[in-house]
């Protein structure tokens, strides 16, 4: 082969690499570049937001409190729905006729202490919330620990600005389990690109906030809550648990982030 025909096939080597394109979805993107194993976390989640609050602080000491005192009938949580949102009522120490406690509903903390004296086996409680929010309120409750069922009513101090409920609650014990829930594999492995690349900005949502339902995550916001609410195994258990999520779940969460960043960044191209 003479040197014309050889430099003649190294240029057209050359100007066929130089007019290779990078693949692209259809809608002009270009998708996330993942290989199938997650890559190495960039926002660890138990980091994200400010220091853990004192009202969290208060919720783990009760439950010191409630694992010294666990052998005792009524202490323990009691689970179920308060008007249109799950509450638990966790009874953490009774020291003679007074009672200790808290409650854990729609993203908020409260204490409540009171009295409860033991009538016929059942144990009759009048339990108090601080009164420094205005939806603070007063509890009357039985709680019946032959069928761990506990019922009352509640009133509000302030009149005019939520309603009274009525409420019947069964006592529940929390265990953090990685396989319950819609994608149980966001908890118990790692994710990878097969997982959620197909998946819909909403079910990448859904999946990231069960991460924190399983821990017992109580959220704030209206609709999260009423995803969970009505799923038997979800318990509102406190509204700080970033320091209980797992490092495979920590990695999982960073990677659903990815992915819903960069749905955010091309909605448009959607169509929608």
């Amino acid at each position: 082969m003479n040197k014309v025909a050889v430099l003649v096939i190294l240029l057209l080597s050359v100007i066929g690499c130089q007019t290779k394109k990078e693949s692209t979805v259809e809608f002009g993107q270009t998708k996330p570049e993942l290989q199938n194993e997650a890559p190495i976390v960039k926002v660890d989640a138990r980091t994200i937001g400010p220091a853990k609050s004192t009202e969290q602080l208060l919720i783990e000491e009760a439950i010191g409190k409630m694992k010294i005192n666990e052998s005792e009938p009524s202490i323990g949580y009691w689970i179920g729905m308060f008007g249109k949102n799950k509450i638990n009522i966790a009874i953490a120490e009774i020291d003679k006729d007074k009672a200790l406690g808290y409650t854990v509903c729609a993203g908020n903390y409260r204490p409540i202490t009171g009295s409860v004296k033991l009538v016929q086996g059942e144990y009759h409680f009048d339990m108090n919330e601080p009164g420094t929010d205005q939806y603070d309120g007063h509890f009357v409750f039985i709680l019946k620990p032959d069928s761990n069922s506990l019922s009352g009513n509640w009133n509000p101090f302030k009149k005019g600005i939520v309603g009274s409920k009525k409420y019947k609650l069964i006592k529940t014990t929390y265990s953090y389990n990685t396989e319950i829930g819609k994608f149980p594999q966001a908890s118990n492995r790692l994710l990878t690109k097969d997982d959620i690349e197909n998946l819909l900005p909403e079910e990448l949502e859904f999946m990231r906030n069960e991460i924190y339902a399983r821990h017992g995550y109580s959220f704030k916001d209206r609709e999260d809550r009423m995803q969970f609410d009505s799923v038997d195994w979800y318990i509102p258990m406190g509204i700080d648990i970033r320091d209980k999520l797992t490092n495979i779940e920590v990695q999982n969460i960073d990677l659903i982030y990815y992915y819903e960043e960069y749905y955010n960044e091309s909605y448009d191209d959607y169509g929608r």
